[in-house]
């Protein structure tokens, strides 16, 4: 809280208890409006402190609690007790949605603990509760208000009750409605069996479509794992071919080599050897000329001699 909100809040609460002294001395409506806005001051000073809140919601539970222990005017003593927290609670907080649904069950133990018929006024300030509760949060007190229309035998707004507090998820176990002493009058009624078996098929129907879920999601898983596993055998496969073909490739180079490749090895083979016959005999005729040509020697002058 601000300092300025503070000072707001101060100046707010000196006001009021100004308008009340004021009040006090007035008459009729004079002092009755002086009433109520010495209370709206009241209410905004108490506003916006969560911490006073919890404390009061927690008081009246504790208080709640304890009356279920008890017996007689001693519980309903408690309960009373407990019903006060709560209306101060929503006084401070007035969205504090379990001070809300908790002071009517409140005032619906009270009622039960004295007997009260249906009509009486406890249970109309029990449905007002659940009723504030529903406009905190939507469905939060539909359920207790199908208690209150099961104890009025109003089977028809008891059903309409269900069907909100099972769409907004405040529905009991079936076996808690089953049980609830407060919806006797209408177990055993054939909307109401109706109403138990739809919700099964439907809980049926939820079950089957996550498992179908779940199992479509676990073939996709596989399958992709099966694709992931097979591209990486299907590389292993081929590393080694590939190795194979490089080393292979020399070998048929050297051993295999083709007619035409063999061919093309003779022929300069062939060329050499002939020009190697034809150098020969040029040699050969070389040497015959130039013996030819050498000047042949006098014959020897037997007479001289």
């Amino acid at each position: 809280m601000s300092f300025f909100t503070t000072i707001k809040k101060k100046t707010t609460l000196t006001a009021a208890t100004s308008q009340v002294a004021k009040a006090r001395k007035a008459e009729g409506g004079k002092a009755d409006q002086l009433y109520k806005s010495a209370y709206e001051g009241f209410e905004f000073v108490l506003s916006d402190n969560l911490m006073l809140a919890d404390a009061l919601y927690n008081w009246g539970f504790g208080l709640l609690n304890q009356a279920k222990g008890k017996e007689g005017q001693e519980a309903i003593d408690l309960f009373e007790e407990a019903i006060n927290k709560y209306a101060f609670c929503l006084t401070v907080e007035p969205y504090y949605l379990g001070a809300a649904v908790e002071g009517g069950v409140a005032y619906m133990d009270i009622a039960r603990l004295k007997g009260a018929a249906a009509d009486d006024e406890l249970y109309d300030r029990a449905r007002k509760c659940f009723e504030n509760a529903g406009e905190i949060q939507k469905g939060s007190g539909a359920f207790n208000l199908a208690c209150i229309h099961s104890i009025a035998n109003n089977q028809e707004a008891c059903l309409a009750a269900l069907k909100e507090a099972k769409e907004f998820g405040h529905l009991p176990d079936e076996k808690d409605m089953l049980e609830d002493p407060d919806m006797q009058n209408v177990v055993n009624a054939p909307w109401f069996t109706e109403f138990l078996e739809n919700i099964k098929a439907e809980k049926e129907a939820e079950v089957k479509a996550e498992e179908e879920k779940k199992r479509a999601k676990a073939e996709e898983k596989a399958a992709a794992k099966a694709k992931i596993e097979g591209i990486a055998e299907s590389s292993k496969v081929e590393e080694p071919v590939e190795a194979e073909s490089a080393e292979a490739a020399p070998e048929a180079t050297e051993e295999t080599a083709t007619p035409e490749a063999e061919a093309a090895t003779e022929e300069p083979a062939a060329e050499a050897e002939a020009e190697t016959v034809a150098e020969e005999p040029a040699a050969e005729t070389a040497s015959e000329s130039e013996e030819a040509e050498k000047p042949a020697e006098a014959p020897k002058n037997e007479s001289q001699g």
